[in-house]
């Protein structure tokens, strides 16, 4: 899990309400990072919403609301969305495996359907042992060089049509909160 040095880890814009979720996110913004908050928080919302749809339609549970993301491995690009990077790893034996859903990819792709190409990983979430498979199969999603923070992207394609890592949705709060104690 990635998150801002100096800044509590396993927060989620869309636990909030979205007045204040947008309040947090402009905050933040400079006229070279400004883009439309409203848009952007609404597509997320209801990313999050489908997310938790689909991972109930195969079994999960979740008792959050909205996920806490994380990558399943390291990524160097999400290094690159702030401005001093801190990194928590945790084991997935410590999370319950009812509680964690996975994309092969950013879930802001491949679960918009205007930008599926057919693979069979386009708007799916996977239980652990079917993300391994995938991964197994077809190696890690494409992590092509990008910088978020200075707005430097592929030439080629927007980043935001790039699948950059393995994503990880953590619907409970209780390894979370084992690790919000260990760092007190």
């Amino acid at each position: 899990h990635y998150h801002e040095k100096g800044q509590p880890p396993f927060r989620t814009l869309t636990s909030l309400p979205f007045e204040d979720a947008k309040a947090i996110l402009c905050a933040g913004m400079t006229e070279k990072t400004a883009f439309d908050a409203d848009h952007f928080l609404t597509l997320r919302y209801e990313r999050d919403k489908t997310l938790r749809e689909l991972f109930l339609a195969i079994g999960g549970k979740p008792v959050r609301t909205a996920p806490v993301y994380f990558t399943l491995g390291e990524n160097e690009g999400l290094k690159t969305w702030f401005d001093e990077p801190a990194c928590v790893k945790i084991p997935f034996s410590q999370f319950d495996p009812d509680t964690v859903s996975f994309t092969y990819g950013d879930s802001f792709v491949t679960i918009n359907p205007a930008l599926d190409t057919g693979e069979e990983w386009w708007g799916k979430v996977f239980r652990y042992s079917n993300i391994l498979k995938l991964v197994e199969r077809y190696g890690f999603p494409e992590d092509p060089p990008y910088h978020m923070a200075r707005r430097v992207f592929p030439k080629d394609k927007h980043i935001n049509h790039c699948l950059k890592f393995v994503e990880a949705h953590v619907w409970s709060d209780g390894a979370l909160d084992a690790y919000r104690l260990g760092m007190d």
